[in-house]
């Protein structure tokens, strides 16, 4: 990739990089890059920092070490987050097999991306809060959380390219805008929620339990930091892995050659006894093409698509051959670093798992250095990956070992735009049981 190329200026104070080493190099653990204004506006209470908002380097790092204990899942009594992930894989089968099954006499057309992000709700309730939600069990979007959080996304996008209207918003009479605790929807609602799991997890003679919060309260985390990073696991661990699970499989479904060797080696594993039920993590990770299809669908489509800009060290700093004053605010392009031709090759605007299977050594570890910048990297990178990683390996096994997938409107198999996160609707599918179902 030339130097030129590989930094563009998109603003007066603002350059966007597509350099992977640049972006490495920025977030590493010893850089003296500090995070940019861009994370201002992931403060979700106005005045009250999140572990995504917080930009000074001491802090954050203090923050983080209070965080990694429970992200490490030894709070989870038995067998960390799977046993809940597994929990909740199981509860939206269920509902697939009970309400969602289409057959020759029965059509029941199913808003997937929905029902995938119900799942990824009540997985960060089983294994953080003691029990989920609920998402699933009722099938409905409780309080009208999705929605509103869909149609808050494009102005949220808004405020992190530009965070001076952000404090313009944080402001009376604007802050009467903002959601609240008390509400009877939406994020208000929400925070009503979060409050009391706080306040009954911190009350007099709580009996301690087995999971993400009590880990964070073991390790002193106070009651301002517990509630902003309940309500940081709640957005963004639910949005991001609602997006890699629904936009990998779109992949699959308008690849059919694709899509049928993913469910080949699936149905050779299962044939195998190579397979419990539900799929165990490290099962997974044995199985080539699912390894493949997953790291091209996390770079095929980004999960998260924010600048996440990071700011130049006081002195400045020689980037790509050009000296790039302190304060300048490097952003991340995710779409053109995981385009690019000179990284992935000609056909870079292909969903093609093969490419990993094919690649050798060496280039094969250049390209997961590249993909592995979807989750961040060193001092920012995301805590949440295992378990995000989980339940990647273990959705795509038990939903194609058990179904057949077909797309609803194949002229527009889905309503997408990109909001930091992306924002999907009318993902619409027509799902039947496999033949193979019983042997599973």
């Amino acid at each position: 990739m030339s130097p030129r190329s590989s930094l563009a200026r998109i603003g007066p104070n603002e350059l966007l990089s597509t350099d992977p080493d640049v972006l490495r190099m920025i977030s590493a653990v010893r850089s003296p890059y500090t995070k940019g204004v861009f994370y201002e506006t992931g403060r979700v209470t106005p005045g009250e920092d999140t572990i995504v908002s917080l930009r000074n380097d001491e802090e954050h790092r203090a923050l983080r070490a209070k965080m990694g204990t429970a992200f490490g899942g030894k709070e989870n009594e038995g067998f960390g987050f799977s046993a809940g992930i597994d929990r909740q894989i199981l509860a939206l089968l269920n509902l697939i097999d009970t309400k969602y099954i289409s057959t020759a006499t029965n059509y029941r057309p199913v808003q997937f991306f929905e029902k995938v992000s119900f799942f990824a709700l009540d997985v960060i309730g089983d294994i953080s809060f003691g029990g989920p939600f609920g998402y699933l069990n009722q099938d409905t979007d409780l309080y009208q959380y999705n929605r509103i959080n869909d149609e808050s996304m494009p102005l949220m996008n808004l405020l992190s390219t530009m965070p001076w209207l952000a404090k313009i918003l944080y402001k009376w009479p604007f802050s009467m805008m903002l959601p609240k605790d008390g509400d009877r929807v939406g994020f208000g609602r929400l925070m009503g929620l979060v409050n009391s799991l706080v306040d009954r997890r911190l009350a007099f003679g709580a009996k301690p339990q087995h999971d993400m919060m009590q880990a964070f309260l073991n390790n002193g985390m106070t009651r301002s930091e517990l509630t902003q990073q309940v309500f940081v696991q709640i957005i963004a661990g639910s949005v991001s892995t609602t997006t890699a699970i629904c936009m990998t499989l779109l992949c699959l479904l308008t690849n059919p050659s694709t899509y049928l060797a993913l469910q080949r080696e699936i149905d050779n594993a299962v044939s195998a006894g190579k397979l419990s039920d539900p799929v165990v993590d490290s099962e997974s990770k044995c199985m080539p093409y699912l390894q493949a299809v997953i790291k091209e669908g996390l770079r095929f489509y980004p999960p998260v698509l924010g600048l996440g800009s990071k700011q130049v060290p006081k002195g400045g700093d020689i980037i790509n051959g050009h000296y790039v004053p302190e304060g300048t605010q490097i952003g991340m392009n995710f779409f053109g670093l995981m385009r690019s031709k000179d990284i992935w090759g000609p056909d870079a605007d292909v969903f093609r798992p093969e490419r990993w299977l094919e690649a050798d050594a060496n280039r094969r570890r250049r390209m997961n250095v590249v993909v592995d910048l979807d989750f961040g990297f060193g001092k920012y990178q995301c805590l949440g990956k295992p378990i995000a990683m989980m339940e990647l390996n273990k959705i795509f096994v038990e939903l194609l070992r058990r179904y057949d997938f077909t797309i609803v409107n194949p002229q527009s198999p889905m309503t997408a735009r990109s909001a930091i996160f992306w924002t999907v609707n009318d993902f619409w599918l027509r799902i039947t049981r496999r033949n193979r179902h019983s042997e599973s």
